[in-house]
């Protein structure tokens, strides 16, 4: 935890052996500000180090003990152990958790410890009505909120290149602008609270349904015979082309590039998210009494994924799931 004291910085760090030693230490000048950052997962991570490379000291917390060692360890970063002490020890908090369930729990306890005009950015993929009951308090705890989700994948996060899709008041858009800026190289402005993750989960049911049709398209093509890398420039260069095939394509070795595909399908986007995902969509759809075949049929595919113990891996696993159902 960091408390600041008569001009200094009263560091508390945990030693190798586990347990807490007292730091009192000059502050250090290039930092900012105390930024928060409660979930420290495949996007947390380096988004927080995006942060702490533009010069923001950053205050982590993480359920797993393993990320939070890790990330101690990173030049100018801190962990405290409660969601209490991120709060004191900051002036902005941004989240990044898997389910709405999580941001539910995890700004019940921020909010109960925070300061008038405080700032939180919830970067989840969570469901428009969970977002709005999170600003709803926020609100009534004199504090800012913004529900702004993110696309790019592990990827775009490692980049500094993210985009954020965001819902919520203009005038604490531009209070948070600096601190998305370390991270992404877009923001948009989708509306009031909860609009930027109705379009999030907009665009993941996209991102779901091309990955599952790049993947089959591909285990065919490959199958016939056609070379992964000849298959993949000639898509990349055609009608074809989307971000699935050009960034995450599906087959090891296709892309020159951080695909997860070309790390046995490791540290990216799980597979068990984008079904998440994808169900809010059809959520979604069914309040607004629309039809989604595709998106069915797709979750479909994910939820048997899922079945098969898959769901850790990234969600262009989808080629090997189509490979293996051929066999």
């Amino acid at each position: 935890m960091i408390k600041f004291v008569g001009g200094l910085n009263h560091v508390f760090r945990r030693s190798a052996s586990g347990c807490k030693r007292s730091i009192t230490v000059i502050e250090n000048k290039r930092w900012k500000s105390n930024v928060g950052f409660v979930g420290l997962g495949n996007m947390g991570i380096p988004m927080a180090k995006n942060l702490l490379k533009n010069g923001y000291g950053v205050i982590g917390n993480d359920v797993s003990a393993e990320r939070m060692k890790f990330f101690r360890g990173l030049d100018g970063a801190e962990t405290a152990d409660t969601l209490q002490q991120v709060v004191e020890s900051s002036d902005a908090v941004i989240t990044m958790l898997p389910e709405s369930q999580h941001v539910l729990l995890a700004y019940t306890a921020l909010l109960n410890s925070s300061k008038p005009e405080q700032l939180f950015v919830d970067c989840s993929t969570i469901s428009p009505e969970s977002s709005k009951k999170v600003s709803d308090l926020a609100q009534q705890k004199g504090c800012k909120f913004l529900g702004a989700p993110v696309s790019g994948g592990v990827v775009g996060a490692e980049n500094g290149t993210l985009t954020f899709m965001v819902g919520g008041d203009e005038s604490t858009l531009k209070a948070a602008e600096h601190l998305l800026s370390c991270m992404g190289s877009r923001w948009v402005h989708c509306g009031p609270a909860g609009s930027g993750l109705v379009a999030k989960i907009c665009n993941n049911m996209i991102l779901g349904m091309t990955m599952a049709a790049l993947s089959e398209a591909m285990n065919l093509g490959v199958k016939l015979g056609v070379e992964p890398k000849v298959l993949a420039s000639v898509i990349n260069t055609s009608t074809g082309r989307c971000w699935a095939s050009e960034i995450n394509n599906p087959v090891p070795g296709a892309v020159d590039k951080q695909s997860p595909s070309n790390n046995d399908y490791q540290n990216g986007f799980k597979a068990d998210l984008l079904l998440k995902d994808m169900r809010l969509g059809e959520s979604l759809a069914e309040g607004a009494h629309m039809k989604t075949p595709l998106t069915r049929q797709t979750v479909d595919v994910y939820a048997q994924i899922s079945r098969m113990g898959w769901g850790d891996k990234d969600f262009s696993i989808a080629y090997k799931y189509f490979k293996e159902q051929q066999s």
